[in-house]
């Protein structure tokens, strides 16, 4: 009988159980994170009390508790109202700096869940998904500046979107920190406008 008749073996190694948990394992730990951040950034701000005690310091704290709040994913955060509140009383341009570069540190979550969870969720034969590859690799670094830049509950799917697509590490945390470091500058300069009026009106 020819050779060519015979059936080819599957040279495929089974899927063991560990493999198949490995693959879950991005969004087990990206859900893990959700859970505990919000909690350690209360406790955080409880534990630094007020702000105002704490100098120059005060701007790591921000930093700090604008990663965790950001590091949770399609959950509220009060990361603007801490910006404007910052803003009552620390200079609002540093306040946006470190608010932003926080913020946007904390946002590699969602890009680490699409990267490492791609295996998930195997896309890569559907049309849909090639035509937002093409569309995310033309118009990805104004998209990412744009969402950033407006409070919205959908940057978090980008981020997974950008992490799924390979997009460049850090073209994704420039774009997301330049949109996060403008957005909270505004809170920021419109606490401190808010506090200004009252000290004046109240006079």
């Amino acid at each position: 009988m020819s050779s060519a008749a015979l059936p080819s073996p599957n040279t495929e190694p089974a899927a063991t159980a560990w493999s198949r948990v490995q693959r879950f394992l991005p969004i087990a730990f990206s859900l893990l994170v959700t859970v505990a951040a919000v909690p350690l950034a209360y406790l955080i701000t409880r534990q630094a009390g007020d702000l105002r005690n704490y100098g120059l310091l005060a701007y790591p704290v921000v930093c700090l508790v604008q990663a965790l709040t950001s590091a949770t994913l399609f959950l509220p955060a009060p990361g603007a109202a801490l910006a404007a509140a910052a803003g009552t009383f620390l200079d609002p341009f540093w306040v946006g700096i470190f608010a932003g570069v926080g913020s946007a540190t904390g946002e590699l979550t969602g890009y680490g869940l699409g990267y490492y969870g791609r295996r998930a969720v195997p896309t890569d034969n559907s049309r849909m998904w090639r035509l937002a590859e093409r569309g995310f690799r033309r118009w990805g670094m104004i998209s990412l500046i744009a969402l950033a830049l407006i409070p919205n509950p959908f940057f978090d799917a980008l981020g997974i979107l950008a992490g799924c697509l390979r997009y460049p590490l850090g073209r994704y945390w420039l774009a997301t920190a330049a949109g996060k470091i403008l957005k909270f500058y505004a809170f920021a300069y419109g606490g401190w406008l808010f506090s200004t009026w009252m000290s004046v009106a109240l006079k």
